[in-house]
C-alpha cells in the first residue's frame, strides 16, 4: 500500500519559463547535455557527476559543459540558473500536492541549493526535502531514494517516485519504490500530467 509520494523537483513541480536572456543554445545543451559530457576527461567527468552536491562542483561542471559546447558562462547566468526567482511551478503543481493528502508528500531532488524557499513563496507545503547537497548522493543512487524514504519514515515499497527523467528518476524502480514517470516542458508549454500520473496509482 503506498503511503507517500516523493517528486522530483526540476522539470516535474518547478520549472523555468523560456526567457529571452537564455539563449537556444544555451537551452539546448542544458536539456541534452549528453553529447558534450562524453567529450569530457576523467577529471571533469568526476566534477560532472558531483555536480548536485556543491555549489563550487555546480558552477565548475556547467562552466565545462558550456565550454565544450563552444558557449560561455557568465557569473549573471549562473546566478540566474539558480535564483529562486526565475523557478516556477507548473500549473498543476499544487492540484497534485493536495491530491496526495493524506499521504505523507516528499521532495527527492538532485540540487546544489536550498529550493525550499521556492516552495514557502508558493505556499506549498510537503513533509520532508531530500536535497542532494545535503544527504550527500544523487540519484540515480538507491542510497538517494532510501534517504528519502527515511525522512519519511516510510519503506521504499510504500512510496510511489513521480519524475521527469527515466534515468535518474526512473531507478526508483531499482531502489524498491513505484515510479511514474511524466512528460515535461517549460512552465507554460506542458500539459496538467501530474493528476493523471498520480491516478495511475490510486492517488487522488
Amino acid at each position: 500500500m503506498i503511503k507517500a509520494v516523493l517528486f522530483d523537483f526540476a522539470g516535474t513541480l518547478f520549472g523555468r519559463p523560456t526567457y529571452q536572456w537564455l539563449s537556444p543554445r544555451h537551452l539546448t545543451v542544458l536539456r541534452a547535455p549528453a553529447p558534450f559530457v562524453a567529450r569530457m576527461n576523467a577529471a571533469e567527468r568526476a566534477v560532472w557527476d558531483a555536480r548536485d552536491l556543491t555549489a563550487l562542483a555546480n558552477r565548475s561542471a556547467y562552466w565545462t559543459l558550456f565550454r565544450l559546447a563552444g558557449l560561455t558562462m557568465t557569473d549573471e547566468l549562473f546566478q540566474r540558473l539558480h535564483n529562486p526567482a526565475f523557478w516556477l511551478p507548473y500549473t498543476d503543481t499544487a492540484a497534485a500536492l493536495n491530491a496526495v493528502k493524506p499521504l505523507k508528500v516528499g521532495v527527492l531532488s538532485n540540487i546544489s541549493w536550498d529550493i525550499r524557499r521556492v516552495f514557502a513563496r508558493e505556499s506549498l507545503a510537503v513533509d520532508a526535502f531530500a536535497l542532494s547537497y545535503e544527504i550527500g548522493v544523487s540519484k540515480p543512487s538507491a542510497r538517494a531514494f532510501d534517504a528519502a524514504c527515511v525522512r519519511l519514515d516510510v519503506e521504499p515499497s510504500e512510496c510511489l517516485y513521480v519524475g521527469d527523467d527515466p534515468v535518474a528518476d526512473g531507478a526508483a524502480v531499482s531502489a524498491g519504490l513505484r515510479f511514474a514517470q511524466i512528460s515535461t516542458a517549460p512552465v507554460g508549454r506542458r500539459e496538467p500530467v501530474l493528476l493523471d500520473a498520480l491516478a495511475s496509482h490510486g492517488i487522488g
